[in-house]
């Protein structure tokens, strides 16, 4: 092989290693990156959540101020027709009792449903940091196969590269690894 091709390969094998191990660089810091956004989500996704903590509390609170104020209203109005000891204002009580536990129970319902809504956002989000991790791992992968079918390629170039350069010290240095006799 002529020492210009020869030398062409060598310096194309540089810039394939060269190009490699930048790229799978490139690749790690990129997954690092993504890491980062998954993390930042789950972060926003934690807030939304307190957020809607808060929501249902104050409509808990909500219902049972309700609920005391329907009761207030009903006791007054009864005992103003002078009907607190009937049966209707117990009626009418229990029937407020009723449905303030029918919406504390639907705020629970609908506090729990998201719960578990936030629950699966936050292992989407740890599995978008393990996919992250994967790409740079799968990056880096790739590089080194990259690296390796170059060398297997340039292996006769750089073989025969060694094998020439052996022979000219040899020649030059006046060594004869045959012997004299051959």
């Amino acid at each position: 092989m002529d020492p210009i091709s020869a030398g062409l390969g060598v310096v194309g094998l540089g810039m394939q290693i060269y190009g490699s191990i930048t790229g799978s660089q490139t690749a790690g810091r990129i997954s690092e990156v993504n890491q980062q956004i998954a993390i930042d989500e789950g972060q926003i996704n934690e807030q939304k959540r307190k957020a809607m903590e808060l929501s249902g509390r104050r409509q808990q609170l909500e219902v049972m101020r309700n609920n005391q104020r329907l009761r207030a209203q009903a006791t007054n109005a009864a005992t103003n027709q002078g009907a607190q000891f009937g049966s209707g204002l117990q009626g009418g009580l229990a029937q407020i009792e009723d449905q303030s536990f029918f919406n504390l129970q639907g705020i629970n319902q609908n506090l729990e449903i998201g719960r578990n809504v936030f629950g699966i956002n936050a292992d989407i989000s740890q599995k978008k940091q393990q996919l992250a991790s994967l790409g740079g791992d799968l990056a880096t992968d790739q590089a080194i196969g990259s690296l390796g079918g170059a060398l297997m390629r340039m292996g006769p170039t750089i073989g025969g590269l060694s094998r020439d350069a052996g022979a000219y010290v040899s020649r030059n240095a006046g060594f004869n690894p045959g012997g004299p006799y051959v």
